[in-house]
């Protein structure tokens, strides 16, 4: 029996000395951290908002992995970092299981993170650190956002499933090399949504991710950064957005667009778009796929709201599905894209391009392209976005593998060879192309016949 006794004392002492304890006064010494060792229940029914702030906490200073037991299920009605009464900057090093189950990934099945309505997990902080293989689930609700007024440096979240949240990055910036890699988005309305500032995303990277915007906001957007600069956004599938790429912006500025490559985008009816303030943009995309979906075939319960622009009347009309749409000087190139489904217009023109000097537009299909020939760009008023009656040298817009349908063939300006060769054009039952003309002085452009 003293035998028995002194073991049980052995390992009392043991557990004592290993740093597995509740209470925040005696520091944890030992590899990771939980949350119930500042006293969380992680039933999914008791509130440790609290405990899981002392855990941050001290994972923070203390560089020490915090790990999200599978079998846990924290409830969460606060700001993760508002600690001893203050927004807290932090390090996250969270540390999750997400075990491989069918269905969903939900904290009732899996553990991990429930947040409650209109909660901003993160916010009004400087967030370093990483993510991994974490679950948490929000509400679907415009005011539940992952982080709010947050500056990003640095992130990694990986393998992990973060569903039902107004907007992920709701006016904040991503940059310092970050990386958002192999996670499933769930019902997430804004991916990144820019109301009240000028947020960017800067030398990160976002890939090989599922985005899904959920199917109650159809007038949502994916990506409202306001600028990008050295950003990769790749091998994402992306889907349920009416916008994918809406930039918006405090003041007026330049929209320098992230590479975007071997994307799939399910979009509903736009897929670049230049919001309020942004004129001079740049954007490349090469090897992605378009679906569109037009969401006024749906359900009509869904929520929709379409973009729309004001005519010479006066009154206001749709816009309708296209590619891109710029407010001004432009340089978006679009190469190696399949387009699927339904699209109207190839490009949406407000205001007339043919006022700036350098204005670009270029793009190629491959693949199962259906809309060869047809409608491929919509114009307001008397705007002539393509050629510009010889004003300009560099105005151009350079698409292969389209014909466009006109009434007319366009003039083409004096010393345009480079810039429109390739361009064909449908007038009745003929087909003309632009080649280039040496007349024994200089070069231009002409249109010849296709037989």
């Amino acid at each position: 029996m003293r035998h028995v006794v002194a073991f049980i004392l052995m390992l009392l002492i043991n557990s004592s000395s290993s740093g597995l304890t509740s209470s925040i006064d005696n520091a944890p010494i030992s590899d990771y951290l939980t949350p119930q060792m500042f006293g969380a229940k992680g039933d999914g029914k008791a509130d440790d908002t609290n405990a899981f702030r002392k855990a941050l906490y001290e994972s923070s200073k203390n560089g020490k992995v915090l790990y999200i037991p599978s079998s846990s299920q924290y409830r969460i009605t606060g700001s993760l970092n508002y600690y001893n009464n203050k927004y807290q900057d932090l390090t996250l090093n969270l540390l999750g299981c997400i075990p491989i189950k069918q269905g969903s990934y939900v904290p009732q099945e899996s553990g991990g993170i429930t947040v409650a309505k209109g909660v901003k997990l993160f916010q009004k902080a400087k967030i370093t650190g990483s993510m991994e293989r974490v679950c948490v689930t929000g509400k679907r609700d415009l005011d539940t956002h992952f982080f709010n007024n947050c500056d990003c440096k640095g992130i990694v979240i990986h393998g992990c499933n973060i569903s039902n949240f107004g907007a992920l990055f709701y006016d904040s910036t991503l940059h310092g090399v970050s990386q958002i890699t192999q996670n499933t988005f769930l019902t997430v309305f804004y991916f990144a949504r820019n109301v009240d500032t000028s947020s960017g995303m800067t030398d990160s990277t976002i890939s090989l991710n599922y985005i899904n915007g959920g199917m109650e906001q159809n007038d949502n957007s994916c990506f409202e950064w306001s600028y990008y600069n050295g950003d990769i956004i790749s091998n994402n599938f992306i889907d349920y957005y009416r916008t994918i790429y809406y930039p918006k912006a405090k003041s007026k500025q330049s929209f320098v667009g992230p590479l975007s490559y071997s994307n799939q985008y399910q979009v509903f009816r736009y897929f670049y778009a230049a919001g309020p303030n942004i004129n001079t943009v740049t954007f490349s995309s090469t090897a992605d796929s378009f679906n569109w979906n037009d969401p006024s075939t749906l359900d009509k319960l869904q929520k929709y709201e379409a973009l729309t622009y004001k005519g010479k009347d006066g009154k206001l009309y749709e816009i309708p599905p296209y590619v891109a749409r710029c407010n001004a000087t432009w340089n978006i190139t679009i190469t190696d894209a399949k387009i699927e489904r339904n699209m109207k217009a190839l490009i949406f023109v407000s205001s007339s391009l043919t006022e700036y000097e350098y204005n670009r537009f270029d793009v190629s299909f491959t693949g199962n392209n259906q809309y060869k020939e047809g409608q491929i760009n919509y114009k307001q008023g008397d705007v002539k976005p393509f050629y510009n009656n010889g004003k300009y040298q560099q105005n151009s817009m350079k698409i292969e593998g389209v014909v466009e349908v006109m009434d007319k063939l366009p003039q083409l300006g004096v010393g345009w060879s480079n810039s429109v060769q390739g361009r064909t054009v449908k007038v009745g039952e003929k087909v003309y192309r632009a080649a280039n003309y040496n007349d024994g002085t200089r070069w231009q452009a002409v249109w010849q016949e296709v037989k």
